[in-house]
């Protein structure tokens, strides 16, 4: 959805147009549920990051000053509330850490999406909003709560990591 139209949407429905909402829910609850499984890589915990940011958004909708600014608006709650789920459950629970998505076996499935999930957590969410959900640096900053330079620096980082995986697996 292009950001002019969703910013008119917000706007209506920050004026209580149900319809608006239910227009901006239908353009953005799937981006933001596949962010929150990629962040989480479980399905059962990205249907409960949405729905905790889903239920708040239509809660606090008129608190949103820049309309223009709802997309990442989104993004940035989904990954504050997969943070605070994440310090939650290191609190409560003492677990092993577990990678947060299984790779398969490199000698038969060798694809770029593999690569990216072998990457570490702040270089592969830099690298998924950056290229697959096609965000802004700007906005990337603002919802992983950082500088614009330290985004370029993980997206820098992780092409080059990138790189290298993909030259170690044609060499061995």
């Amino acid at each position: 959805m292009e950001p002019s139209k969703a910013a008119l949407l917000v706007l209506s429905a920050q004026q209580g147009n149900r319809r608006a909402f239910e227009t901006l829910c239908e353009a953005f609850y799937q981006p933001s549920w596949r962010f929150a499984m990629k962040l989480s890589g479980q399905s059962a915990s990205a249907d409960d990051i949405c729905q905790d940011v889903w239920t708040n958004i239509a809660k606090k909708l008129n608190q949103l000053k820049e309309p223009s600014a709802f997309r990442a608006w989104v993004f940035r709650a989904i990954y504050r509330r997969f943070v605070d789920l994440k310090q939650a459950e290191h609190r409560f629970e003492e677990t092993q850490p577990t990678q947060a998505f299984e790779t398969p076996d490199l000698d038969t499935s060798l694809s770029i999406l593999t690569l990216i999930n072998r990457l570490a957590d702040e270089e592969r969410h830099c690298v998924y909003l950056f290229y697959l959900e096609q965000m802004s640096l700007r906005d990337i900053a603002n919802i992983l709560d950082v500088p614009q330079g330290t985004v370029k620096s993980r997206l820098n980082r992780a092409r080059a990591q990138l790189r290298a995986m993909v030259n170690e697996e044609q060499t061995a």
